[in-house]
């Protein structure tokens, strides 16, 4: 005989936030080499990014036995006015470029669907899950002619997997998936001082962590040992010498 419980939660919420006229620490590393000086500066008539959010998800729950499965569907609209962007100049005599960070015309549009499912199919075992699908669109075309957000995956998703399969002893995996993304390419192998854009391949990071719980006076000590990244997953197309692009 098996011993059933099920919920079903429905929620719908509204978010606004903002993000100042200022600039940012990582506008300030991401770029430098040895070759090309950045130089990041804000427009004069910079305004603050609004952003306006609407979230609607279902989440479902259900026990059959001994089995304990969890469906989670979430449903994201973000709408940006005033959204950042930055104008990239062209490289002057001595290689300095100036990034220009303006208010883009109209605005912007981040929506999608997130998909996330939690299984405990054992006392001692945990599966959890989720991918996400999404959609981030500047109104207008920006630079190289794209609306599409730079450094943004369309998709991207994880997993985690506990195993206590013995006392003080668990067995943990993990995994995360990263989608295509456009990234503007500025080393060696362009022609053009405005740089092009180059479309990055997908990537997936795996990993595990076998650890142990030593009770020692009252308290809990943990060793473990693991391996990152075990597939040695990484962007191989790396640029060399003084005129690389570090981004």
């Amino acid at each position: 005989m098996y011993e059933v419980f099920e919920s079903l939660q429905a929620r719908i919420s509204y978010s606004q936030g903002y993000r100042a006229p200022q600039i940012f620490d990582e506008d300030l590393h991401i770029e430098t080499s040895g070759s090309r000086q950045v130089i990041n500066v804000n427009d004069p008539n910079l305004k603050q990014e609004t952003s306006h959010s609407i979230m609607v998800f279902l989440d479902f729950n259900k026990l059959l036995g001994t089995v304990t499965t969890g469906f989670l569907i979430e449903g994201f609209y973000t709408r940006l006015t005033d959204p950042f962007v930055n104008e990239i100049g062209l490289p002057d005599e001595h290689g300095r470029v100036l990034y220009t960070r303006r208010n883009a015309e109209s605005g912007a549009t981040v929506q999608g669907i997130n998909m996330e499912l939690k299984l405990k199919p054992l006392k001692d075992f945990t599966l959890i899950s989720g991918f996400t699908v999404q959609s981030s669109k500047y109104d207008v075309v920006q630079q190289f002619d794209q609306r599409r957000f730079f450094r943004t995956p369309a998709n991207y998703g994880f997993f985690v997997a506990d195993w206590d399969f013995m006392k003080d002893f668990c067995f943990s995996t993990t995994g995360s998936y990263t989608g295509r993304m456009l990234v503007p390419y500025f080393g060696p192998l362009t022609d053009s001082d405005s740089g092009e854009l180059h479309e990055s391949d997908p990537f997936f990071d795996l990993g595990f962590k076998l650890s142990y719980n030593m009770k020692l006076n009252g308290a809990t000590l943990q060793w473990f040992a693991g391996m990152k990244n075990i597939f040695n997953s990484y962007q191989s197309d790396f640029d060399i010498g003084i005129n690389r692009d570090p981004t």
